[in-house]
């Protein structure tokens, strides 16, 4: 009798390498960046362990679209070793983060390494299963446009029994945020009606919370982000998934099970400070507070009131660093300056 099937995949997105990664820093201090390559180097080395057979980044590779050349080297680097020393194809979507172009590099050029810089589809066959592995680049207004990149694609020319659709967009109902602000139909969502209803799965990245939705019976997978961007984000577990499908008698394929390997995440804490506070008591409350907290946490200092100018003036940079460790890491509310600084 024939046995049936199994496919393992090993799903991962939004690793945002070189977030506050500073090739030239004016100031010592401790970086966040290093955070995100660290679970990057996890991901890789489970993968070498666990050898799936395949790999596929749902996107925002870099934090932006401009990467110093140093940083593009750290990224890739790990990426072209894994292939060289694992027989495990890699697929990589480009987000939004990356204007949907990933940095050019010689270090791409590896045969095990596909980018999917335009729509298309990637044939495959591993063990006689045969597989449709369509995608494309961030598209914006991907509401508007979404059945005609879908057939840009291909989708629908190929027969294979396994068919994933993988992307870096926002789905109707997907939720992000400390309020679960849910995605609605709009012109930069795409609609859960519109997806294809021959896909085994919709793999995709550009949602920092893990969830999984459903479409029918067709789930649509977002791993999240490998670390936390943001105080949006302060209380999600990041990591990443490990995707199991398999064969039934009827072979038609499915998601068998599925893991969601969690990542190490630096704790973030909000500190409430009163403007109205002398530099002597001032000093107290963040010692009072850091107390209690882990040696690794990012804080985000906030005020329920405006600070006026004689309190910003007090409330420097350099005063916060010489009461902090320097495992810490630490940002400015919004109400503290027009915009929030990361320090």
């Amino acid at each position: 009798m024939q046995s049936l099937k199994t496919l393992k995949i090993l799903f991962f997105a939004d690793t945002h390498l070189g977030f506050d990664y500073p090739v030239r820093p004016k100031i010592k201090r401790r970086r966040r960046g290093y955070d995100f390559f660290d679970n990057y180097s996890r991901i890789l080395k489970y993968a070498s362990l666990s050898k799936p057979d395949l790999i596929i980044h749902g996107g925002d590779f870099f934090f932006r679209s401009k990467v110093p050349s140093k940083v593009v080297d750290l990224a890739y680097q790990p990426l072209y070793d894994f292939a060289c020393s694992n027989a495990i194809p890699i697929y990589i979507i480009p987000g939004n983060h990356e204007r949907s172009v990933l940095p050019q590099s010689k270090l791409l050029n590896h045969p095990l390494i596909n980018i999917f810089d335009k729509p298309k589809t990637y044939k495959l066959e591993i063990r006689d299963t045969k597989i449709q592995l369509s995608g494309f680049p961030f598209v914006r207004k991907i509401g508007e446009c979404f059945g005609e990149v879908l057939k840009n694609c291909a989708w629908e020319n190929h027969n294979s029994g396994l068919k994933l659709l993988c992307m870096h967009q926002a789905i109707e109902g997907a939720q992000v945020g400390p309020s679960d602000y849910t995605f609605k139909i709009g012109r930069d969502v795409i609609s859960k009606k519109d997806l294809p209803k021959n896909a085994t799965a919709v793999l995709s990245g550009h949602i920092h919370r893990r969830q999984i939705l459903y479409k029918n019976d067709i789930p649509v997978i977002y791993p999240g982000s490998i670390e936390r961007t943001s105080f949006a984000e302060k209380n999600e577990t990041k990591g990443f998934y490990e995707i199991h499908f398999s064969q039934n008698k009827l072979q038609n394929w499915f998601i068998d099970k599925y893991h969601f390997l969690r990542l190490p995440s630096r704790p973030m804490s909000d500190i409430f400070l009163s403007p109205e506070n002398n530099p002597q008591n001032l000093e107290a409350a963040i010692r009072a507070n850091i107390n209690y907290l882990p040696q690794n946490s990012i804080i985000r200092f906030r005020s329920k009131v405006i600070p006026g100018r004689e309190f910003k003036t007090l409330f420097t940079s350099t005063f916060i660093r010489s009461l902090l460790p320097a495992t810490f890491n630490f940002q400015f509310g919004r109400e503290f300056y027009p915009a929030t600084s990361s320090k």
